[in-house]
């Protein structure tokens, strides 16, 4: 009942805005579903929370489609047009995504649990809190792309593209990403422990606070970087080049330096290999 001031309470204003801003768990469109299983094609149409678990749509048009928690477990999706879709809360478990265009796609919080995206161009996407588990990324294309606190344990991504990528608190954790370029991507936070980055671009990265324990980083550049408080106890840094980086405040203990290029690096307060803490220039 009203009040007498004909006003709604505060709080039933606060649920009826809630509820208007929730997504609703209706069906899909019928005629969009049809015309998706006949032809592949199915451009800004809504198949949201749809299950098409095993299908095959190869060259499939779902550009700029709603395919909210829709079920894509298992689909070959290869050189599939994903342009702009709104894919948050997809499953997408094992699917073949070789290839696939996903640029400016939102991927937030899907899970890609194993899912193959050899190639895939992701500029731009939103995988913020994706699950990316075992998932294979490698040669793919992330520039630019948002990843914060997404799981990317046991990930593949050798000579990925993830330059000025957002993977603050990421969980990268034996990650495979040799090779690959990460120039200016932001990891502060992330969990890199045992992951391989042998002959990676890390310039300018920001690593601040971020776990390497037993990372592989052979041969890879690491001028400019910042790994303020970073830990990188016996983390692997032959031939590597830290010219000009900030290891102020890291752990480096039982980390082999020789070898390494660390011309005009900081090392002020760090714990160095040998436990001592590394003098600071005024």
């Amino acid at each position: 009942m009203l009040p007498k001031t004909g006003r709604l309470p505060g709080i039933w204003l606060t649920c009826i805005l809630m509820l208007l801003q929730t997504p609703m768990a209706s069906a899909a469109d019928a005629d969009a579903i049809a015309e998706f299983k006949r032809s592949g094609r199915c451009i800004q149409c809504d198949l949201r929370y749809e299950s098409f678990v095993g299908c095959s749509f190869a060259n499939a048009n779902l550009t700029g489609a709603y395919l909210f928690n829709t079920n894509f477990n298992k689909c070959l999706l290869g050189n599939a047009a994903l342009e702009s879709s709104i894919l948050t809360n997809a499953q997408l478990q094992y699917a073949d995504l070789t290839r696939a265009n996903m640029a400016k796609a939102s991927l937030q919080d899907a899970n890609l649990h194993g899912a193959t995206m050899l190639k895939a161009n992701l500029v731009f996407a939103n995988l913020n809190g994706a699950e990316l588990e075992a998932a294979e990324l490698s040669e793919a294309d992330l520039t630019t792309a948002t990843m914060v606190g997404a799981n990317m344990q046991n990930l593949f991504a050798i000579n990925a593209q993830l330059r000025n990528a957002d993977m603050q608190r990421a969980v990268l954790s034996n990650a495979k990403l040799n090779g690959a370029n990460m120039a200016g991507a932001n990891l502060s936070g992330a969990q890199l422990d045992y992951a391989m980055l042998n002959n990676a671009n890390l310039r300018n990265a920001k690593l601040q606070a971020a776990n390497l324990s037993g990372a592989s980083l052979a041969f890879s550049n690491l001028r400019h970087a910042n790994f303020k408080n970073a830990i990188l106890v016996k983390a692997y840094l032959n031939g590597a080049n830290l010219q000009d980086a900030n290891f102020s405040g890291a752990d480096l203990r039982d980390v082999d330096l020789n070898g390494v290029f660390i011309d005009g690096a900081n090392f002020c307060n760090a714990r160095m290999p040998n436990g001592s803490l590394g003098t600071c220039s005024h």
